[in-house]
């Protein structure tokens, strides 16, 4: 059951679009749970229709689904499934490389590097920048850039199945850090031309991802659990 909480400071859609996917990411809100939007709106304090349009944007992004006559889902996390995704995502993103490297030109791929050195860390992380989005936007875009739109479109509703999890093992410590760096690593490699290499650098890197989310996500729905199972 969802506790009261305060009035939100603000009831734009923004604001509670922001607060409803923290609390997802968190597991404050468990995987599974039903929540609706007459709870949500005397959780904040607001109407009910920016509850609706915040949870629609979560809905396009694939953190809970909306069920006529039966309210909002949380998405449900199986994570052999989840492991699955990012199976297919590994091999889908090196094709990805293999086709940066024959595709993208030095300008392209310059134009990205600056995007991802690693000293903009810290700053883009005090302005709030979205680096789910950001990570996302740099996988995509290599496939875009590579004229690959199918690719493209393939690994954007993988992206959409396992972006909690992703969203997750970014805000673990240092992940966000090592992310800038890795993406930097990887793109420098595509500008050597050196496809062994590029290869090998974005399946370190996605196999990290995928061991430190999963680890991360069986901790935390145990943890979460045993502190407050969710009411039937």
């Amino acid at each position: 059951m969802i506790k009261k909480e305060k009035p939100a400071k603000s009831s734009t859609v923004d604001a509670l679009y922001s607060q409803l996917k923290q609390k997802i990411i968190s597991f404050e809100l468990y995987p599974g749970t039903r929540i609706t939007e007459l709870a949500l709106a005397e959780m904040f304090g607001v109407s009910r229709t920016p509850i609706r349009q915040a949870l629609q944007r979560l809905e396009i992004e694939g953190f809970l689904s909306i069920r006529p006559k039966q309210g909002c889902f949380i998405r449900e996390l199986d994570v052999n499934e989840l492991m699955e995704y990012y199976e297919a995502r590994i091999a889908l993103e090196l094709l990805i490389v293999e086709s940066a490297v024959n595709a993208m030109s030095d300008k392209q791929v310059e134009q990205m590097m600056a995007l991802w050195q690693p000293e903009k860390h810290d700053a883009e992380l005090q302005m709030g920048i979205d680096l789910g989005e950001k990570d996302e936007s740099f996988h995509v875009g290599l496939a875009l850039a590579s004229d690959k739109p199918v690719l493209a479109s393939i690994l954007k509703n993988i992206n959409h199945r396992i972006r909690v999890i992703r969203r997750l093992d970014l805000n673990a410590d240092n992940r966000s850090q090592r992310t800038y760096k890795e993406h930097y690593e990887i793109l420098q490699l595509i500008k050597e031309r050196d496809t062994t290499k590029a290869k090998q650098a974005m399946k370190r890197h996605i196999q990290r991802s995928r061991e430190f989310a999963k680890t991360l996500t069986l901790t935390a729905l145990a943890r979460q659990k045993f502190l407050s199972p969710p009411s039937a």
